[in-house]
């Protein structure tokens, strides 16, 4: 595979095998929580068939899609025309002569189907087709994009919801768009396919720490009863701060916790903050000291008189590692304080088994 060559930064990225940055992706991806407990078991245990499990369900949920017809939305159009709509634009109506021959160039918002949206999906369908070795699927992706074709709806593979207006009362349209996500995340190359790694990508351990932090969150929410676990990420916590000049808070840094998970039943709380770096200082065996102060920090800036969990809230500093597994603890001033790694070079179903039992442990 010719990349370009990975930075000195990558030191956990390069060592990960491809199966589980795609286990990973798929945690992290809104479609995750769509599936039922067969597919999520399906995909688990067969991650080196993630590209086709997502690509059957994908064709799946657009044939369904296209048989109720795609959402259509209003789109900004120009056309020169015999009469008014919308808006006249008079500047290249004058330009090009239009009045003498009895036209006028007009600015206006059309209804149509060949939306930012339905663009995203058909282009997933182009996704798939440079990955797929499954005749079947190659050709229901074919016949996909021939329908998308037909429909002359174009293909992008960029789609903001925020910015589109996401219709958000479509069910249907947000499994489309989750499942259209998961597809293009997956668009990493594949040439060093199931055990082998990909010492080469053109990623960084940024881009790693940030996936971490995001199927780890998504993993909790999918696989804790809702009825027992309250789960909360990119919580803002305030500094403790009296007698302060006006213009402090302007200054002070933000706190921003990756995950805060909760338990009813045994009353207990859990701060998560994720890194992507190696768990110990730089040539010695200690804890990196910056982590743990700021972990501390965490901690202690979120005690409340009127929150009785907070004064017996546990922390955990969780890394993404490669051989390597630490889970250690200690108790800093009422607060229980753990450090722990998940090794990504590990079997699939394994990792899956380290973040149930590193929850266990530490509420």
């Amino acid at each position: 595979m010719n990349t370009k060559s990975t930075t000195k930064q990558n030191t956990t990225l390069n060592k990960i095998p491809i199966r589980n940055i795609w286990l990973l992706l798929l945690y992290a991806s809104d479609y995750y929580k769509e599936l039922d407990e067969q597919q999520r078991i399906n995909f688990e245990e067969n991650p080196e068939k993630i590209v086709e499990l997502t690509a059957e369900i994908y064709c799946k949920a657009v044939h369904k899609g296209l048989s109720y017809s795609l959402s259509n939305s209003y789109q900004p159009e120009k056309q020169v025309l015999t009469r008014v709509r919308g808006k006249i634009d008079y500047l290249t109506t004058t330009r090009k002569l239009l009045l003498e021959k009895g036209k006028i160039h007009c600015r206006y918002d059309g209804l149509t189907n060949n939306t930012p949206k339905n663009q995203y999906i058909h282009d997933a369908a182009h996704v798939l087709l440079r990955q797929l070795t499954n005749d079947k699927l190659i050709k229901q992706c074919k016949q996909i994009t021939n329908r998308f074709k037909e429909l002359k709806i174009g293909k992008s593979n960029y789609y903001n919801p925020v910015i589109d207006q996401f219709n958000r009362s479509n069910p249907h349209d947000n499994l489309l768009v989750s499942v259209a996500k998961l597809v293009h995340s997956l668009s990493i190359p594949t040439e060093l396919f199931g055990k082998e790694t990909l010492n080469q990508l053109e990623k960084t351990d940024q881009w790693l720490r940030l996936l971490f932090e995001k199927a780890v969150i998504g993993f909790y929410r999918v696989n804790l009863n809702p009825n027992e676990w309250q789960i909360e990420s990119g919580k803002r916590f305030k500094w403790q701060c009296t007698q302060s000049t006006d213009n402090i808070g302007q200054f002070m840094p933000e706190m921003i916790t990756d995950l805060i998970i909760e338990n009813n039943k045994t009353n207990s709380r859990l701060i998560v903050d994720t890194k992507c770096t190696s768990i110990f200082n730089h040539n010695s065996f200690s804890f990196k000291t910056d982590h743990l102060y700021q972990l501390y920090a965490y901690v202690r800036s979120q005690e409340r008189s009127d929150d009785r969990l907070s004064y017996s809230a546990s922390g955990m500093l969780l890394y993404p590692t490669t051989n390597q597994s630490i889970n250690e603890n200690t108790t800093i001033q009422n607060h229980q304080l753990f450090f722990c790694t998940i090794d990504l070079s590990q079997a699939n179903m394994r990792i899956r088994e380290c973040l149930l039992s590193l929850l266990a442990q530490s509420t």
